[in-house]
This record gives C-alpha cells, structure tokens and sequence, in this order.
C-alpha cells in the first residue's frame, strides 16, 4: 500500500513535469487505434465488388504498417524512460539512502510504468475513437464514394489490437527499467547530473578532417542520386549513396562538436557576447548524446519529409488523371498479330450485345525509331523515368483507327495529306519533350518516304484504360502505309448500353489476364482500374501521414524530453547565473537559443538532405501521373512547422518554467 501512494505522487509529479512525454504516448496511441479501426469505417460506404476489394488491400497493409509503427513507438517510450530515471537520479538515491532496497525501487517503477501506460491507453483509445470519426471523411474522399450511412463507429479489433500491441511495449520497458535499477549505484545516482560526458573529440585537426570526409560522403551520395535519378533502382547502386548518406551524416554532427564549437570559441566577439560562452559549455557537456540524437533525428526527419511529400504526391497524381484513364468502360487488349475478329466469330462473342460504341484497333511495328524524333539530349532526359532507349521503334496506328476512337470520344475527326504524320501522346512531360523535337526537325523517313509531321506538334490523347499513363508516343498515318507492316497488338474500347452490362457478360471466364490460343488476352474495365488506382492512392495516403506523421511526432519529441531531462538536470548552473545577478530575460534568451540550436541542426541537414530526396520522388510520381510537387511540399512544410514547431515552443515554455522555480 505503501508503494502505491508513494508511485500515485510520483505519477502526478511526472506527469505535470513530463507532460510532452506523456501526450505523445497518448498522441501515439491515438494514431496507432485511428490507423487501424479504418476498416470499420467500410460500413459507412457503399462500395462495389472492386472497390471492396481495394478497400480490404489498404487495411492490410495498415495492419502490416502497424507492426512496424509498434516498433518505432517502443523505442520512443523506452527512450524516454531512460530519460526520467535520468532525471530522478536524485529522488532514487534519497530513497536507497533512507535505506529502501532496490528491489522496493524497482516496484514502485513498475507500478508507476504500469499505471501511466495504463491511463495513456485510455486517454489515447478515447480521443481516437472521436478523431477517427474524421478519418471516415477523408477515407471516403480518398476512395471518391459517398458516405451512405454515418454513424458513431467503435473499433472492437482496432482497440484490442492498440491494447495488446501497446501492452507488449510496456512490458519490454517494464523489463528495461527492472535491468536499469538493479544496474545503479548510490555513488552514481547523487552525482551523475554533475558529471559530464567525455567529449572523445578533442583535437581540431581530426575534427577537420572527419568534417570534410563527412561533406564528400553526403555530396558524393548526392550526385549519385542526381546524376542516375530513378535507374538507381534498376541496379544495385540505390543501397551506396544510402550508406554514404547514413555514415555521413553521424560523422557529419560527430565532428561539429568538436569542430564549429571551437570555431566558435575562437571567434570572441561571438563567444563572450552574452551568454553564448554558457550556452555552448550547455551542449559541450552533453556532447555524445548530440552527435548521436542528431544524426538518429536528423535522418527520420529526413525520411517524414519524403514520406509525407511523397505519398500525396503520388495519391494526387493517380487521382487527377482518372479521369482521363477512365473514358471507356472496358478495354480488351490482344498481343501478337492475332486474329481478333476470327477469335470473336469461332467463340460466338459479339460485342453488341453489350456495347452501344466500341472500337477495334490495331498498332503495327514501324521501322521508326524514339532517335529519329527525339534528340539525344531528350531521350536521355525521359529515358530513366519512361525507359525510352534510341533504338526502340516507335508503334504505328491507321488513321481510320484513329478517327474512329475520336469519334467515339465525341471529337472531331482529323486529315493527313499523303505526306503527313501525326504523333500523339498522354503524358505531359513526353508531349512536351516531343514537341520541342518537332519544331527543330519533324521529318521522318519512313519505309523510303520523307513524312512530315502535321502542325509540327504532339496530340493529346488517351486511347486505352490503365491507372497510369503509359503512351510514350504513337504514330497515326495513312491506312494504305501500314499494308506491309507488322501487326504487334489489338485493341478493343468498349461502352457499355447501360450501367448493368459487363465485359465479363460475354467473357466469363476470362477475368483479368489469360492465355488463348497463340496470344494474350487483358481484360481491364472502367469500375477495375478506378478501384486499383483509389485503392493505391489511399494506402499511400494512408502510409504517407501515418508513418511520416510518426516519424516527425517522435524525432521531436525525443528532443523535447531530451531538453527538459537536461534542464533539470542544469538547474544548479541557472541557480549559479541568477546568484551572480544574470538577467532574467538574458537566461530566458540564452535558454531560447540552445533549444533552438538542438532543434534546428538535425532539422537543417535533413533538408538540405530532401532536396535529392524530393527530387528522386518527383521522378517517382512522374510515373504515375502528372502534379506539381511544390504544392505537396507546401503541405509537408505546414505539417513540419505545426508538429515540430509545436514541440519547440512547449519545449522552450515547460524547460522555462522548470528553471524559474528555481
């Protein structure tokens, strides 16, 4: 009984002296529980078979998400344990002092553990029940469908889940804490708050050097990324400026201790100006946890920055160009020089009796190839992200065909004279590339015969159903050229009499993708791609907030809880500053400036490391589809600021009013 009064005094104590910590918890633990009731978010919403299926996808792979997720949170709780049994050092050796065993010490840490995990869990599991109710919207939005029927929604599996995952990580720490109080000593736990750690940096020249090895390591990894782009995926190179990157940046922050610091001192009017002299004697004492935090910090802001910028990036470019990817109902796709309409007459298929308008095309090989259009410096340009290589030919379609897909789309049919070409593609990047080819030379030799292209530019056009734009250029020219070429693909664009007809109707057993006869058969419809492409969207959507809001909420707040621990910690060398008759508001400033020197360092390098990290993700999303990225920049920059900015400005009032009771 004893020990329960005694931890309930100490829990009030924590938490009013560690409330960023505990709100985290909550914080972390209301993440965790929205993140995993999405899938009771589904009776809310009408979805069709497809849909479904794409719906029931994203929730696995939250749950999949979550295991990992688990694992960051675990490491943040028991990090910031180390840090309270660190600040309690003192408390600890009054009690063994007054003669309490260790064994005694060690139960009151576990029940206070358990009882702050405990209420955490309840706050956490309740404010995220009511904020999931949002996450509804948003799921809905993502998934563009309509919610039907809203009601309050409680995730049974989503807070047992929470419950067991987070249970687990307390018992971890409950064990961690056991194995740090069995470990201490008295001697230790009196004087540890005025021991120093050893600065193992203490030569200026070694500290140069590892510098600049550290700035070779980041750029070199820098212009591997720049100079290969999205290839670097397609070989082993992806995993050398990764390390280099990583090693770098822990070589980079273990040298400006020793380094700037003693630049810094060096310069006087800088070093003896106000309380600069004390504020950098503040990060010198705790100069292996900042070489070590910052790096560990500095590269999960990195990888939240390029999760977040990412993942809406890549949501936003797969939803703009549904529209566009979705104007017909199915699509049939043959491969090789088959025989469609023989197929269709042997099998009895008739497309009528489903279809109000479709079109059968053909593409042909041509003897043109992507270097006799593009120049070279355009194809190296689109070559990573669109794999155009010189030597691929370029694909052929009659211009009836052609007109006959325009027609069906509503537009107006077009003409070639005898001598005219005319290419069309999808992509915005391509067109672009295309049409900057064709206005310095246009003319093609095809077969033996000079064809120039018509109004010497590119026509936008989608002639098939996919989730992503994949048309790197086709050629439309005049029926009676492609007599003698070589057929290489069928097409079929098919709409439908009225919303209760499928392609499946008439091919039942053909869904998806099958063999026939000497050839390949694709089915995609309408309904198939826009649950794919959603469903993709959504869980990167979901994958994006989720774990780069994680990432940010724990690199910040692994720095809050480090400054308020040494806060504490120094609140002797603020009581010496008061008693020698140092200002109020100079020490309020001094505190000020070494925080924001702790928050801005990890900060500062892992932007500059996203700009290579931004520019590898907007050639990923340029695959997708087309998006200006800086408005997704903008939003990971708002979250950035409110999240880690909102930890600052607690940090700095809650480290202040721990050193004004002073």
């Amino acid at each position: 009984m004893m020990f329960s009064n005694l931890a309930f005094k100490n829990i009030r104590r924590s938490i009013k002296d560690y409330s960023i910590y505990f709100l985290t918890l909550v914080f972390g633990i209301c993440i965790f529980y929205i993140f995993n009731s999405i899938e009771a978010q589904g009776i809310m919403m009408e979805l069709s078979k497809s849909m479904a299926k794409a719906f029931s996808m994203a929730t696995t792979v939250m749950g999949v998400t979550s295991v990992f997720v688990s694992f960051i949170l675990g490491f943040l709780i028991v990090y910031a344990n180390n840090y309270i049994i660190k600040r309690r050092n003192k408390e600890f050796g009054i009690y063994m002092t007054l003669g309490m065993e260790k064994s005694s010490l060690t139960i009151i840490i576990f029940i206070e553990t358990l009882l702050i995990g405990i209420i955490s869990l309840i706050v956490g599991i309740i404010l995220g029940v009511f904020l999931s109710q949002g996450m509804s919207a948003l799921t809905a939005k993502l998934f563009k469908v309509d919610l039907t029927n809203f009601k309050f929604i409680f995730s049974v599996e989503a807070a047992v889940k929470t419950v067991i995952y987070f249970s687990i990580i307390y018992l971890i720490v409950l064990i961690f804490n056991s194995v740090s109080i069995n470990k201490i000593r008295l001697i230790n736990l009196l004087n540890l708050a005025r021991k120093n750690e050893n600065i193992k940096i203490r030569k200026l020249w070694l500290s140069v050097i590892i510098f600049f090895i550290s700035i070779s390591m980041i750029a070199l990894s820098y212009y591997i990324i720049f100079h290969n782009g999205i290839s670097i995926f397609d070989t082993n190179l992806f995993i050398i400026p990764v390390v280099m990157g990583g090693i770098g940046t822990v070589l980079f922050f273990f040298s400006l201790a020793g380094f700037l610091l003693k630049v810094i001192k060096s310069s006087k009017n800088i070093y003896l100006k106000n309380l600069n002299m004390f504020i950098l004697r503040q990060i010198n004492s705790k100069i292996n946890t900042v070489f070590i935090s910052m790096s560990f910090i500095s590269l999960m802001l990195f990888i939240s920055i390029c999760t977040l910028t990412g993942g809406f990036g890549i949501s936003s470019a797969l939803n703009n160009d549904l529209e566009e990817l979705t104007q017909y109902d199915a699509m049939l796709y043959f491969m090789d020089s088959f025989d469609v309409e023989k197929y269709f007459e042997e099998n009895n298929i008739n497309l009528n009796t489903i279809s109000e308008k479709y079109v059968i095309y053909d593409y042909y090989r041509t003897n043109i190839n992507y270097s006799d259009i593009l120049n070279e410096e355009y194809i190296e340009k689109l070559s990573d992200i669109y794999m155009i290589k010189n030597d691929e030919y370029i694909e052929a379609m009659k211009l009836s065909d052609y007109n006959k897909l325009l027609k069906m789309r509503g537009m107006e049919e077009i003409s070639l004279n005898s001598d005219e070409y005319l290419i069309f593609a999808d992509h915005d990047e391509v067109i672009d590339a295309l049409n900057k080819s064709l206005k310095e030379n246009n003319d093609i030799i095809f077969n033996g015969k000079t064809l120039r292209a018509k109004n010497s530019r590119v026509y936008k056009f989608v002639s098939y159903i996919d989730e992503t734009k994949n048309n790197i250029g086709k050629l439309v020219i005049n029926d009676e050229l492609v007599e003698s070429l070589e057929k290489v693909s069928t097409y079929a664009n098919i709409n439908y009499k009225n919303p209760d007809l499928s392609i499946y109707d008439i091919f039942e057993e053909k869904e998806g993708a099958v063999t026939i006869a000497d050839s390949y058969l694709l089915i995609r419809t309408k309904e198939e791609v826009l649950a794919e492409a959603l469903g993709t969207g959504a869980i990167v959507s979901y994958l994006g907030i989720y774990l780069g809001g994680i990432f940010l909420i724990t690199s910040a707040a692994v720095l809050a809880l480090q400054q308020l621990s040494e806060a504490n910690d120094n609140k002797e060398r603020y009581s010496l500053l008061k008693k020698i008759g140092t200002d109020e508001s100079m020490i309020n400033k001094a505190l000020f400036l070494q925080i924001f020197i702790y928050f801005m360092m990890p900060l500062s390098l892992a932007l500059i490391h996203s700009i290579p990290g931004l520019y590898l993700s907007k050639e990923i999303i340029s695959m997708f589809g087309n998006i200006k990225i800086m408005s997704n920049i903008f939003i990971s920059l708002v979250i950035l600021i409110l999240i880690y900015g909102g930890y600052f400005i607690a940090t700095y009032f809650g480290t202040k009013k721990n050193i004004s009771q002073i």
